[in-house]
This record gives structure tokens, C-alpha cells and sequence, in this order.
């Protein structure tokens, strides 16, 4: 399996490099799609984890190989799909993050144990008081996040 991951600044690269991409790529280079098509070396890509679906769902959908499919974690807005894109190749557009309760324990007994043996190794950014969580909030829509941003309570 080839790993492709994207960011948008030097240090975000670094960070997905020295955390096993293959390959990387700055989402705000013109043309980085297109890399990531010429990377692909013309069968497209398997699977997408989406972070930004309203605004690269689109440039998704032509970047997926036959029978691929992209992940939706994050959205900021709504999305117009033409369903033409997903049928020539057979794409499977699936959204993540509404589980059910045994759904919720099961994925987090998982994500526990990874961490424990080592094969998920989260990457934690900046720690904010509950207090300043709008702040947080315009850091992650400038692009100013790396990792995972906590908030703490006292």
C-alpha cells in the first residue's frame, strides 16, 4: 500500500512524512491534484480520507480509481455531486462519524489497543482552556492547527 497525505505548510509535510506518507503533497499548491494523479501513476487512488468535503469533494471523485471510495470526516458546507462522477468508476462516498453506542465502544476499544501497541500514535498540537475555545475554532479554520488540538477544562 502507497500513502499519499496533504498539508498546507512545511511543518504540517514534515509531520505526515515522519508519520508514514509515501508521498506528500501542499494542498495550497496549484496543481497538487495533478501530482497526486501523475503519483497514482494513472489508476487512480483507492481511498480518501476527506477533511474539507465541501470544498475538494469534486477534485475527489476524479482522482478515485475504479471501485474507490472517499471517507467524509469534515465538511464545512454543503456539497453538489454529479452523479455521473460516481458511476463510470463504481465510487463509494460513505460519511464517518455517527456511531451508535456499541459502534462508539468498539471504536474506541480500537483506537485504545492501537495506541497501547503502538500502531496509532496521535499526534497532540496545542492545548487550549475551554475558555479560549473560539480561538481554537479560527486556528482550525486558518489552517493554523497541527495535530490534534485539546481543550482543557480546570
Amino acid at each position: 500500500m502507497t500513502v499519499f497525505g496533504t498539508a498546507g505548510t512545511d511543518e504540517g509535510l514534515r509531520m505526515i512524512s515522519q508519520h508514514g506518507a509515501h508521498q506528500v503533497f501542499n494542498h495550497r499548491q496549484s496543481g497538487y491534484v495533478d501530482l497526486i494523479r501523475e503519483a497514482a501513476v494513472g489508476k487512480g487512488v483507492d481511498v480518501i480520507l476527506e477533511m474539507l468535503a465541501n470544498v475538494n469533494l469534486d477534485e475527489d471523485l476524479k482522482l478515485l480509481g475504479m471501485d474507490g471510495r472517499v471517507a467524509i470526516i469534515g465538511s464545512r458546507g454543503t456539497v453538489e455531486v454529479n452523479p455521473r462522477a460516481t458511476m463510470s468508476k463504481r465510487l463509494t462516498i460513505i460519511g464517518v462519524g455517527n456511531f451508535t453506542g456499541q459502534e462508539m465502544k468498539e471504536a474506541m476499544a480500537a483506537i485504545v489497543g492501537g495506541i497501547e501497541q503502538g500502531w496509532i500514535d496521535p499526534v497532540v498540537g496545542k492545548e487550549y482552556p475551554l475558555e479560549k475555545a473560539a480561538e481554537a475554532h479560527v486556528d482550525i479554520i486558518e489552517g493554523n492547527a497541527k495535530g490534534k488540538m485539546v481543550l482543557t477544562i480546570s
